[in-house]
Formats: C-alpha cells, structure tokens, sequence
C-alpha cells in the first residue's frame, strides 16, 4: 500500500521577504471556464491552479482557510509572462 506522501502534489515555498506582490482580484461570481494546466498541493489550505483561458494566461488562487473559500486571479497577461508568475510562485519569489 502507498504512503500519503505519495499522493501530495507541488507545496508552494514560504513568500520571501522581498517576493514581488501579485495584484490579486476577487471573483465574485462563479469563476470563468479555464484549462488548469498545474496546480498546488490539496492539503494547504491556500491553492494555486495555472490556467490558461482565450488565449492568456493567469494563476487562480483559492484561499480554502475561510467559508466560503475566497477564490482570486491574477491579471490575465501573455502566456509566457504567466508562466514565468507560476515558477515565481512556486519558488516563494511571488505573493
């Protein structure tokens, strides 16, 4: 039988101090239809989806801490810079 361990996906590095701030915009409603292309682990209570959408890209954040959980995106900007914004986040560079 696999352990747990073996079941847990990407954990996100803690922010550094000097992590460049993401303009983070609540999603009111329902979030829009997108392509989730990588996310972070299921066990923290803060969750991170790269998506891609109508030709963009941007990180889509649930903060599952609170009830009801508090969904935010990031601006929807070129795939490229949104990929660069995923490693950013991943590597504790971005916040």
């Amino acid at each position: 039988m696999a352990d747990d361990d073996d079941f847990h996906g990407t954990h996100p590095a803690s922010p550094r101090p000097d992590a460049v701030p993401v303009s983070w915009a609540e999603v009111e409603d329902r979030p829009l239809p997108a392509r989730v292309r990588g996310y972070t682990c299921e066990c923290l209570s803060m969750v991170f989806e790269d998506c891609r959408a109508g030709g963009q890209g941007f990180i889509r954040r649930y903060d599952r801490s609170v009830s009801p959980w508090l969904i935010a995106e990031s601006p929807r900007i070129k795939v490229s810079a949104a990929e660069t914004l995923w490693r950013q986040l991943i590597n504790g560079e971005a916040r």
